[in-house]
């Protein structure tokens, strides 16, 4: 929240002519812009006019700018041109999406030199290049999973060619869980919305020894078609939404969805969350994704009890159940 408070402050100490005029006609033409609605994950109001999945207002540096994406647009312009002093902490450095593509629909050539240090190292580390849907199969020990579970993995440039996949990063989205809530209200909270919902870039093999080895989940990977640069343009927002609360609920705004959105952000021409109006099951979610044509290739991961039982297969039942008592020898 100070960040954001911060950024206000700067603008309204800047002198007024710091941000270029903009013909209120072509601002209103970029706030409706699907990327900029993409980014700010509107969606159009019950009673009209736009509302934000997103419930931290500090995403937002309008005060109105969950509701009014032209607010926020005119907030945004004017935070970019607040005094390069502010560091990492100013707006182009919080912000790099929303910059990089305010810079090219207005031309803006002449903001404040900032060095963002701390999003160029972390870009610099993730380093995308193209993105991967993982696919863990249903885990019925979780409420949350129950139907399965999509994650997007982000590759560097040599990750095929290498074979490198598990120095990659996953993009995930889940719901933040303070406590030890039992069963029942776990599964409440999360059909009623009573979880925060928050994205996370983590190691690729970590998310993979989760769902392979300790929950025994196979999982489909389906490398997706998107370009380098749509790569990037997703991971800058990703960078964007760091620690940044969203609703979460088991059915509709849940992993599946707010992936949905990311990989609309990366092409704004993708129209896939008009098609869950009311739940976003992750197995459809991935079917929408193979008919939106986006899918390249897939590859699939057994999990290590589905592999174990391959390699025992041809033993006869006396091997068998000496492999058995071999594994249940504790000394």
């Amino acid at each position: 929240m100070l960040k954001r408070l911060a950024y206000l402050a700067l603008c309204v100490c800047a002198p007024l002519c710091a941000a270029p005029h903009i013909d209120p006609q072509r601002l209103q033409q970029l706030a409706n812009d699907p990327f900029w609605i993409s980014i700010g994950h509107y969606e159009t109001a019950k009673l009209g006019g736009w509302r934000s999945y997103v419930s931290d207002p500090k995403f937002f540096l309008a005060a109105d700018g969950a509701h009014h994406p032209d607010a926020e647009l005119a907030a945004t312009l004017n935070a970019l041109y607040a005094p390069a002093d502010a560091g990492d902490q100013h707006a182009q450095c919080v912000y790099p999406s929303r910059t990089r593509w305010l810079k090219a629909q207005l031309g803006l050539n002449d903001l404040p030199p900032v060095e963002c240090a701390e999003f160029k190292q972390w870009f610099k580390d993730v380093s995308p290049h193209s993105t991967v849907m993982i696919f863990p199969a249903a885990y019925l020990n979780s409420p949350s999973s129950m139907f399965g579970h999509t994650l997007l993995r982000i590759d560097q440039a040599d990750v095929q060619s290498n074979n490198t996949a598990l120095l990659s990063y996953a993009i995930n989205f889940g719901a933040y869980i303070e406590g030890s809530d039992n069963s029942i209200l776990y599964a409440w909270k999360g059909l009623m919305g009573g979880y925060p919902g928050l994205f996370a870039l983590v190691p690729y093999q970590e998310k993979l020894s989760e769902y392979r080895s300790l929950e025994n989940r196979d999982l489909w990977e389906y490398r997706l078609n998107l370009t380098q640069a749509e790569t990037e343009r997703m991971v800058e927002h990703v960078w964007e939404l760091k620690q940044i609360k969203f609703d979460y609920f088991f059915f509709d705004e849940n992993c599946s969805y707010r992936l949905l959105e990311l990989l609309q952000v990366a092409r704004p021409s993708l129209r896939l969350t008009e098609q869950f109006p009311l739940t976003a099951i992750p197995t459809d979610t991935v079917k929408a994704v193979k008919d939106a044509g986006l899918v390249e290739r897939i590859d699939y991961r057994p999990s290590r009890e589905r592999e174990l039982l391959s390699r025992a297969q041809p033993l006869d039942p006396e091997e068998q159940q000496w492999v058995l008592k071999v594994s249940a020898d504790q000394k």
